[in-house]
C-alpha cells in the first residue's frame, strides 16, 4: 500500500528566487523592527525585570489563549479563528518546510492527512473570521471603532493569502491528481472551478498563483513592524513587560530628595510628563501596541457620559505625538521639544479622567493609562501650576488644614461624644481604624465610621483611632498631580502610624486603602491593611456576626473602581449582602470589573468640570433598571455621588443609597445604644 503523501514543490521552478524573496522580507521586517526599538529605547527607563518566569508564563498564556481579546464576544470569535487557524497552517507549512530544506520524511502518511484535512479547514475557518470581521467594521460599525482603508487593506490582503493557497491547491488536484485528495476537502472544492482546464493551461495557472500567494504572504510578513500588525508582536511584549505591582502603586521621583540636593539641575527637577523625551520606554511599546479596538471608550465613564476625553483618541495622538517628534531629529525632536499638554492633547482633557481604571481593564495591550494620566497632571500641577480652580482650593486646603474639608477639630468632637479609644504613641491595640476624611467631617458620611464602630464593639474586638493625629492619607493630592504635597502627607502619616504597634490597620474608604496599602510602603509604612467589606465577611462567617434580617428589599452592589478593579475585591460585599435574610441581590448592567465609575473619581468630588451628561446619573439610572430600592456602596465618596443623583433624578423616597456596614449593622438588630459601653 502506497503512503500517503504529495510531491513538495510540485510545478514550481526557480525556488531558489523565494528563497531570495524571504531574505529580503528578513531584512525589512528586522529593518522596520530596529526603527520601533530605537523609538523605544530613548523612552526613561523604567525596571520590568522582576519575576521573569511569572512573565514569560503571562505571555505565553496571552499567546496561546489570547486572552486580551477574549472579552468580548464577536471580536473574541473572529480574532480566535483567525489566530488558531492561521497557526495550524503555520505549523503545516513548517512540516513542509522541514522536508524540502532538511530531508525529513515528516510530511507523510497518518501525520500528512491529519495536517492536510487541518490545513484545509483551519484556512476555511479563517475566512469566516475574516468575514465576521469585516461584517464589523463595514456593518455593524461600533461607534468606538474607527475604521480606515488600511485596515480593509489587511484583511484583504489576509483573505487574498488563503484564498489564493486554495486555488494553488484546487489547481494541483485538478492537474496533476490526488488520490487523498478527500482529506483536502476546500481545495478540492476549488479544483471544480478549473473542470475542463487543459493541462499546460492549468500548470502555467498554478505557477503563477502560486508566485502570487507567496509574494502576499512575505509581503504581509515585511508589513508587520509598518502597520497595525505590529501589535501581534507587541501585545504579547506588552504583557510580559506590564507593572508587576498594584495599580495604584504610582512610580515616583523623591520630591524631598530632589529639593535637597546640593547642585540643584533644573532638568532634574521637571516632574511629570512635559515633553516626548519623558514618557517611558514601556509607555512607548504600550502606545505602539494599541490596535485603536476601541475596548477602552466602551466602558470609559467620561466617553459615555459624552465628555471631551477618549481614552482610545489619547493614545492614539500620544502615539502620533511620540513618533513625530522622534522624527525631527535625535529621538526627543530638534530644537526646542514640543508641549504634550498643548501639543499634542488639549489641556483640559486629562482632567476628564477618572483614574478609575476601565480602561486599562479591558485593553488587550495593557497599555498603562493610569500611570500616564497622572505623570502628565504632575507636570500640570507641579510645573505649570495648572489644575482646575476647585482643585486647586482643595489642596490649599489640605495643605493648611491636614485634610481637604475642614478644621482638624472637627475630627475630634464626634469620636469624643462617641467615646472611641484614641490610641497614643507607644500604645498598642489590635486593630487601628483609619477613619478617613470624607467619612470623618460630613455627618451624613459619619455613620458610616459610627456604624463601623458598632460592629467593631459587637464583636469584641480591640480597637481604636489615630485621633487628632490621623490626617488625610493624600491620595487627593496624589491623583490631581500635586506629588510633593503628597509625599509630604505621606512621610509624615506614616511617622505617627509606625510610633503605634497594632496588627491591622482598618479602613472604610478604598482611597485609602489603596494608598495605606500600596503607596505607603514607598515610603516605609509596611501594615497590613484591610477593607471594612473584607473584615465583615471575615465576622460573619467566623460568626462574630449574626443578621437577624431585614425587611425585603431589592438591592445592587456599587463596585468602588478603587476596591473592585483596583484590589480585585469582588466577592466579599456580595457574600456580605447574600447573609444577610431580606436582601435580594441583583447585578446592574456595569458590575465587577466592568463597574461603572459614581463620576467623583481622580479628583472629581472636589471639581464639577461643566461637559456632557453626569455619570453618577448614568449609575443611578443602571440602578433603577434593576427595579432596585437600595444601592449598597462600600465608599464614602461614591455613596455621596449616588446620593446627589438620586435627589437630582427625584428618586430620594424611592431609592436609599446605603454603605454595607450600615446595612450589616441594621440586620443585626442591636440597641442603639449598644457602644455605650466602653472598651
Amino acid at each position: 500500500m502506497v503512503e500517503a503523501h504529495r510531491e513538495l514543490g510540485w510545478n514550481v521552478s526557480f525556488i531558489w528566487i523565494m528563497y531570495a524573496l524571504l531574505g529580503a522580507t528578513a531584512v525589512v521586517f528586522g529593518l522596520g523592527i530596529r526603527r520601533r526599538y530605537r523609538q523605544w529605547q530613548i523612552g526613561r527607563p523604567v525596571d520590568r525585570t522582576s519575576a521573569p518566569g511569572a512573565r514569560l508564563m503571562a505571555m505565553l498564556k496571552e499567546i496561546l489563549l489570547q486572552r486580551g481579546v477574549g472579552r468580548e464576544r464577536l471580536p473574541a470569535l473572529f480574532h480566535g479563528l483567525i489566530f488558531y487557524a492561521f497557526a495550524v497552517m503555520f505549523l503545516t507549512t513548517l512540516l513542509v518546510m522541514l522536508d524540502m530544506d532538511l530531508g525529513t520524511s515528516l510530511f507523510r502518511g497518518t501525520l500528512y492527512l491529519v495536517f492536510s484535512l487541518a490545513a484545509d479547514i483551519a484556512g476555511l475557518l479563517a475566512l469566516v473570521g475574516i468575514g465576521i470581521a469585516l461584517y464589523r467594521r463595514t456593518i455593524a460599525r461600533p461607534a468606538t471603532l474607527p475604521t480606515r482603508a488600511a485596515d480593509h487593506l489587511v484583511l484583504a490582503l489576509l483573505a487574498g493569502i488563503l484564498l489564493s493557497g486554495f486555488l494553488v491547491e484546487g489547481l494541483r488536484i485538478r492537474v496533476a491528481g490526488d488520490p487523498w485528495a478527500a482529506w483536502s476537502p476546500v481545495g478540492s472544492a476549488f479544483s471544480l472551478l478549473f473542470s475542463g482546464l487543459g493541462a499546460d493551461a492549468g500548470r502555467a495557472l498554478h505557477a503563477f498563483v502560486w508566485w502570487t500567494h507567496c509574494v502576499m504572504a512575505l509581503g504581509f510578513i515585511a508589513l508587520i513592524p509598518y502597520t497595525k500588525l505590529l501589535h501581534m508582536v507587541l501585545i504579547p511584549a506588552n504583557v510580559a513587560l506590564q507593572k508587576t505591582e498594584a495599580w495604584g502603586s504610582l512610580a515616583r521621583p523623591d520630591v524631598a530628595a530632589l529639593m535637597a540636593a546640593e547642585d540643584i539641575d533644573e532638568a532634574a527637577l521637571q516632574i511629570g510628563i512635559a515633553t516626548a523625551a519623558d514618557f517611558t520606554w514601556r509607555e512607548r511599546l504600550g502606545f505602539d501596541g494599541c490596535v485603536e479596538c476601541g475596548r477602552c471608550d466602551d466602558v470609559c465613564p467620561s466617553r459615555q457620559a459624552r465628555q471631551p476625553l477618549s481614552p482610545r483618541a489619547l493614545i492614539s495622538e500620544l502615539k502620533a505625538f511620540v513618533r513625530s517628534e522622534a522624527g525631527r531629529g535625535n529621538g526627543n525632536g530638534a530644537g526646542a521639544p514640543r508641549q504634550v499638554v498643548g501639543g499634542a492633547i488639549d489641556g483640559d482633557l486629562i482632567w476628564y479622567c477618572r483614574t478609575c481604571g476601565a480602561c486599562q481593564e479591558v485593553c488587550p495591550a495593557r497599555v498603562e493609562h493610569l500611570d500616564t494620566v497622572v505623570d502628565l497632571r504632575r507636570h500640570q500641577t507641579m510645573m505649570g501650576g495648572s489644575v482646575p480652580v476647585d482643585a486647586a482650593r482643595m489642596l490649599k486646603m489640605l495643605g493648611q488644614l491636614g485634610n481637604p474639608f475642614g478644621p482638624q477639630g472637627e475630627r475630634m468632637a464626634w469620636i469624643e461624644k462617641m467615646g472611641i479609644p484614641v490610641i497614643g504613641e507607644g500604645e498598642s491595640i489590635d486593630v487601628l481604624l483609619w477613619i478617613g476624611c470624607c467619612t470623618t467631617f460630613d455627618p451624613t458620611k459619619q455613620q458610616i465610621a459610627q456604624d463601623l464602630c458598632r460592629l467593631l464593639q459587637a464583636t469584641g474586638i480591640r480597637f481604636g483611632v489615630l485621633g487628632a493625629d490621623e490626617r488625610c492619607c493624600g491620595d487627593p493630592a496624589r491623583l490631581l498631580g500635586d506629588e510633593s504635597l503628597f509625599q509630604e502627607v505621606a512621610r509624615s502619616q506614616i511617622e505617627l502610624l509606625n510610633r503605634r504597634r497594632f496588627q491591622v490597620l482598618l479602613t472604610a474608604c478604598p482611597h485609602c486603602f489603596n494608598v495605606l496599602a500600596h503607596e505607603y510602603p514607598q515610603f516605609g509604612g509596611n501594615y497590613r491593611v484591610v477593607h471594612h467589606t473584607e473584615y465583615l465577611h471575615e465576622m460573619l462567617w467566623s460568626d462574630h456576626l449574626r443578621p437577624v434580617g431585614l425587611p425585603a428589599q431589592k438591592a445592587v452592589y456599587h463596585d468602588p473602581c478603587y476596591l473592585g478593579r483596583f484590589q480585585k475585591i469582588y466577592d466579599s460585599p456580595r457574600e456580605v449582602l447574600r447573609a444577610i435574610p431580606g436582601v435580594n441581590v441583583a447585578e446592574m448592567k456595569n458590575a465587577r470589573s466592568r463597574s461603572l465609575c459614581c463620576g467623583g473619581g481622580g479628583g472629581h468630588f472636589w471639581m464639577d468640570l461643566k461637559a456632557g451628561e453626569r455619570i453618577n446619573n448614568l449609575r443611578v439610572d443602571q440602578a433603577q433598571a434593576q427595579g432596585a430600592d437600595t444601592i449598597v456602596t462600600s465608599c464614602a465618596y461614591c455613596k455621596q455621588m449616588l446620593e446627589d443623583s438620586v435627589k437630582l433624578r427625584d428618586l430620594d423616597e424611592r431609592i436609599r443609597v446605603v454603605d454595607i456596614a450600615t446595612l450589616t449593622l441594621e440586620s443585626l438588630r442591636l440597641p442603639q445604644d449598644s457602644f455605650a459601653r466602653r472598651q
